[in-house]
């Protein structure tokens, strides 16, 4: 017997042993005698299943294949079959002991004290974990046993009674009944709903005139309204939302707790009376101090640059000096008076502002410059006036970072290697402007893409500092003040890029100044009023000049994208984006347009070429227009699973002299982020075939006009160290060309557009450590418009990775979500 035999015949055995240890229940309780399975709710029409769903926090064991076996289960009982818990309790005494017993020795030495709560911590958090949880078959590859137990149901029935209660069904009622299966047991929930209750009237009662003003002026965004249902939860989102808008104007001492609710729910209405239960809401606000409370002043306000932690303000000469009123006070750094008065809201002589007080907070640590930002505040002799205190830590002046790592085009490839060298100081010319400069090297190795095995080399090297100033650079200060709160930013950068592909060598020098601002959370904004590029094509494949030169005599001006030329554009960015800073997608909506103009200062000023020709030679000139426009829509099913649609659109206008674009500017579907059933850039355009140099080598697919959409449904599969996610796809889309010199196959024809949309699909698998998302696409074509035809049942499976065939499987590897 060979080795691969003995190592097929030990896995079988394993499996079998493990599906034996979780097909009958361990536990010798009658409580414990069935498995948990799955739950059902049944009768509720207003209430969603997936809110009912998520009152159980029990969740049956996975099975195998849907049958009555489950080897999660197994492995956890394999593992304790050598787990000695005492044995790990005692280790977490141990090491509690041994830290002791350290910090004792070194109880006089603070920065040894430090360093040994570090490594006890990890220590300590490790030896619980174990104690807790159980060794690596158990906590890991295994699965607790979940069994059915009457009392868990029953608190459910309680949870799911209070919480349709709470949504306005007072005369809901829920039940359950357990169905046994083999050797689990399913639990039916059984709701009956009822009338529901609805909102006649809502009266607020203020007794004070000018809070009452305040209440009544926001009126329109009350989540109190009448003839919406009874919700419970709104009642408190009520209760914040007025103490917010009071302590916005001053009243800095009025809480939540001062409001109070008095429901009717004796009203009846014979009309309706049969369909829905009507209350009215009657909204006490008490002001205190019998309804005349205090505006409170802001006195003074300090801002405080404190030393480094750790170390001593008496070795430090503080520095005092007063700008606008402020008293700023510098320990260890110093910085612009004028610029920090610019992102502190809070000021002398207004009244307290809850907002303003945050928001100083938060465009302070937008800057990048304080790695600590603290707000306090003392009462003056009155009790009504406030002084308040900002006091920051700095960040260190001088960082450096390195990131090294793989990068894969497709999975066939070969990997090739990249590292990132960053170094940032903060703070350059005292005005808490940054500085960046980044240094990235890359080589990607592409394989043959029609059959031919030799590996393309594609290498790259850029060059990219940034100076970056909290505050837009305008003439005379403009719009300083109306975008103080915006966290405004303009980024001065100069550029180099090289790039060595195997059709061409390329160079890009670029100068570029954009202008930012995030007016809330969720919009930002970005304008470049000067982006200026030379790109220089310094060498051409033979065979791929042979192709452009041949496009060319069929009237496709491709070969003057890669000419020396000099690129000037305009472009502003909008995004508008409700999903979380961090983690995966909620329910959310993402929204990019981005508009450019290229060439316009060669419109106004048409001398400008002589004086540019003069000092950079015989260039190229560009004039377009481009527009891109992203919209993702993402809905949350249950509490792991997502369903996300997205549309992705653009189109570009040459007017200039060479009726094309620069290269860089096209738009391309197919890859990772696009079409995955297609290789990277190679859909397109239209119906036309991949475009082939005498070598054989597929190039990339430039189109002006993009439309694509997708459609991904993301679930959970398991646990290991981090979530493993799968994911379900459509891809639809593809690129056209919009010049009158394209050829029919690639034009944008209104009578053959549906004829001409790529369809493809797949299944992907996520790797999700919180910090770093990697992701395998599984991507097969459905229909093909190069062939015209439908090419799903043309997939091989003894061929799978072929690309010679009409279909094969695509693999994407990428870092993150698609979209």
């Amino acid at each position: 017997m060979n080795i691969n035999s003995k190592i097929t015949y030990s896995s079988f055995i394993f499996l079998i042993l493990s599906g034996l240890l979780s097909c009958a229940p361990k536990s010798s309780s009658p409580a414990k005698s069935y498995f948990l399975g799955t739950s059902s709710i049944k009768g509720n029409h207003m209430i969603n299943d997936s809110e009912l769903d998520g009152l159980i926090p029990q969740k049956p064991n996975r099975r195998l294949l849907g049958l009555p076996f489950f080897p999660y289960v197994g492995l956890y009982r394999f593992g304790e079959l050598f787990y000695n818990r005492e044995e790990k309790q005692r280790k977490v005494i141990e090491v509690t002991q041994n830290y002791q017993n350290e910090s004792r020795i070194h109880e006089n030495n603070a920065r040894k004290l430090e360093k040994i709560q570090r490594r006890y911590a990890k220590k300590l958090e490790k030896a619980q974990i174990r104690a807790e949880q159980g060794n690596f078959w158990m906590r890991v590859l295994g699965e607790a046993p979940v069994y059915y137990r009457l009392s868990e149901v029953t608190q459910n029935v309680e949870k799911m009674q209070k919480y349709l209660f709470n949504n306005g069904f007072f005369e809901a009622k829920v039940g359950f009944k357990p169905d046994t299966i083999f050797n689990r047991i399913r639990v039916n929930y059984l709701v009956t709903e009822n009338r529901p209750t609805i909102l006649r009237e809502v009266d607020y009662q203020v007794k004070n005139y000018f809070a009452d003003s305040i209440i009544d002026a926001n009126s329109k965004n009350a989540l109190l309204v009448g003839k919406k249902r009874y919700d419970g939860d709104s009642f408190e989102e009520e209760r914040v939302r007025i103490e917010t808008l009071l302590r916005n104007e001053g009243y800095m001492g009025f809480s939540r707790q001062n409001i109070s609710y008095l429901v009717n729910d004796t009203i009846t209405n014979v009309k309706t009376d049969s369909n829905f239960k009507s209350v009215d809401v009657k909204v006490n606000v008490d002001m205190g101090a019998v309804n005349k409370p205090v505006r409170y002043v802001i006195n003074s306000v300090h801002f405080e640059v404190l030393p480094p932690a750790g170390i001593p303000d008496s070795l430090f000469r503080k520095d005092t000096v007063t700008y606008q009123r402020i008293k700023y006070a510098f320990s260890d750094k110093r910085f612009s008076t004028k610029i920090l008065d610019s992102k502190i809201q809070v000021r002398p002589g207004e009244f307290y502002s809850q907002k303003k007080e945050r928001d100083t907070q938060q465009q302070l640590s937008l800057t990048d410059q304080f790695d600590f930002v603290n707000y306090s505040y003392t009462l003056d002799s009155t009790g009504r006036g406030i002084n308040s205190y900002f006091k920051v830590i700095p960040l260190k002046k001088y960082q450096i970072s390195t990131d090294v790592g793989l990068n894969v085009i497709q999975l066939q490839g070969t990997p090739g290697p990249f590292a990132n060298l960053s170094y940032k100081i903060r703070n350059v010319f005292n005005g808490l402007e940054n500085f960046e400069a980044n240094l990235r090297g890359g080589i990607e190795l592409v394989p043959g893409f029609l059959g031919n095995q030799q590996i393309y080399r594609s290498e790259e090297i850029g060059l990219n500092t940034s100076l970056f100033f909290p505050r837009l650079l305008t003439p005379a200060n403009l719009l300083q003040k109306q975008s103080a709160s915006f966290n405004p930013r303009t980024q001065v950068g100069l550029g180099y890029n090289y790039v060595n592909r195997p059709e061409y060598t390329r160079t890009n020098v670029k100068v570029a100044m954009t202008y930012s601002w995030q007016p809330t959370n969720t919009t930002l904004f970005n304008l470049s009023l000067v982006d200026l590029n030379i790109l220089n094509t310094q060498n051409i494949r033979p065979d791929f000049k042979s192709l452009l030169d041949t496009l060319y005599l069929q009237g496709n001006n491709l070969i003057n994208s890669f000419q020396k030329s000099f690129v000037s554009d305009i472009n502003f960015n909008f995004v508008y984006n409700t999903n979380p800073l961090v983690g995966p997608p909620k329910n959310a909506r993402y929204f990019r347009v981005a508009l450019e103009s290229g060439g316009t200062t060669l419109n106004v000023l048409p001398k400008q070429e002589d004086l540019i020709k003069e000092v950079f030679g015989d260039l190229q000139f560009y004039k377009y227009l481009r527009w891109n426009a992203d919209y993702r829509r993402y809905w949350p099913i249950g509490k792991k699973s997502a369903f996300i649609a997205r549309v992705n659109t653009g189109a570009i206008y040459s007017y200039g002299d060479s009726k094309v674009p620069p290269y860089e500017k096209y738009f391309f579907a197919g890859g990772s982020n696009s079409l995955r059933a297609w290789l990277p850039r190679r859909l397109g355009p239209g119906s036309s075939p991949p475009r082939l140099t005498s070598n054989n080598l597929s190039i990339e697919s430039p189109g002006e006009f993009l439309l694509e959409g997708n459609l991904e449904w993301r679930g959970y599969l398991a646990k290991f160290f981090g979530d493993i996610n799968y994911a379900l796809f459509i891809d639809a889309g593809n690129v056209w060309n919009l010049n009158s010199t394209a050829t029919e196959s690639q034009k944008f024809e209104a009578n053959s557009f549906l004829r001409e949309i790529a369809v493809g699909t797949g299944f992907g698998i996520r790797y999700d450590l919180s910090f770093f998302i990697l992701r395998f696409d599984f991507g097969i074509k459905v229909y093909d418009p190069a062939l015209q035809r439908f090419v799903l049942d043309e997939l091989q499976f003894n061929k799978l990775f072929k690309r010679t065939q009409s279909n094969f499987l695509n693999v994407n590897l990428g870092v993150g979500y698609p979209f």
